[in-house]
């Protein structure tokens, strides 16, 4: 989607190192500080299939009790097949009304976001598109600000007119992929939605001054893994990352919606699940943050 006219952008210094699985960067299961993640969707298939059922050649996306808000275009490939995907959102939405915004809002910050892109190895003769998986975690305080922060100042800017808003993370993925040899052209990597407002006359949003970018930026985790070992810290990271959070305080009734997908928890970074005591470890060392090569 091409956006024109004035931007709102969020702007925080795309981060240069690249963080891996092995290394000290998430120090334990009840505060894992992870921004963003990447890794192959058949391995998040694998490691996740209670979120991600896959049947003959769909994959059903389960969140009522936790997993992830996907958003996508409705199908991605994956061993070497192209899946349709079920119960996704589309990357582009169109909001009628503040019941349809405060759902949008709570499914952005409830849950991880999952994302699908391509990329291809840099280094290779004859290199082959390989989809990965894109994973936002919207529960850090520090992407949690940002997407909050666009929200709030494109509702500020418009004055009441209707607007667009899309968050886009190509940037800091793209960055990403280049310091592992790959290379991606971003497609898939973007999410947006229009707020319409009644309104006889909108001149500001059909000359295409109310549409705004918001540029996410975060720290990116290399959860590529090659190894057993590997790949058990990967599944204890990505479950704990998937654990269903709900909001301690009271919810009024109110009109349920396509984005009503889950309550947001007022610490939903820092909480523990009742009747859960300290967890192990999920890293038992502390090597310095190093980009992993993915195998073939």
């Amino acid at each position: 989607m091409s956006l024109k006219g004035n931007r709102s952008q969020v702007s925080r210094t795309v981060s240069t190192g690249i963080v891996s699985i092995s290394s000290g960067e998430l120090y334990t299961l009840t505060t894992c500080n992870c921004e963003i993640a990447v890794l192959p969707v058949e391995l998040l298939f694998e490691l996740q299939s209670p979120y991600f059922q896959k049947n003959d050649n769909t994959i059903t996306v389960h969140n009522h009790e936790g997993g992830y808000s996907v958003f996508c275009d409705g199908k991605v490939e994956a061993w070497r097949e192209t899946y349709i995907i079920k119960n996704y959102i589309e990357r582009s939405n169109k909001l009628n009304g503040h019941a349809d915004y405060k759902d949008y809002r709570e499914t952005l910050l409830t849950k991880p976001i999952v994302l699908f892109t391509k990329a291809r190895k840099t280094n290779q003769e004859s290199p082959r598109d390989k989809a990965f998986a894109v994973i936002v975690n919207t529960r850090h305080p520090n992407i949690r600000a940002e997407i909050e922060k666009g929200m709030n100042n494109a509702i500020t800017s418009v004055w009441g007119e209707s607007y667009s808003l899309q968050f886009d993370f190509q940037r800091v993925i793209k960055q990403f992929f280049s310091t592992v040899n790959y290379d991606t052209d971003g497609e898939g990597l973007t999410i947006s939605f229009e707020f319409k407002v009644d309104a006889l006359f909108d001149i500001s949003y059909l000359f295409g001054f109310s549409k705004r970018k918001a540029e996410v930026n975060g720290k990116v985790l290399n959860l590529f893994s090659a190894n057993e070992e590997k790949r058990k810290k990967v599944k204890m990271f990505l479950d704990k990352i998937s654990e269903l959070y709900v909001r301690r305080s009271s919810v009024p009734d109110r009109r349920m919606s396509l984005f009503s997908m889950g309550s947001i928890d007022e610490e939903v970074f820092n909480s523990v699940p009742p009747n859960m005591g300290p967890r192990m470890s999920l890293l038992e060392s502390s090597h310095p943050p190093i980009a992993e090569e993915l195998t073939s």
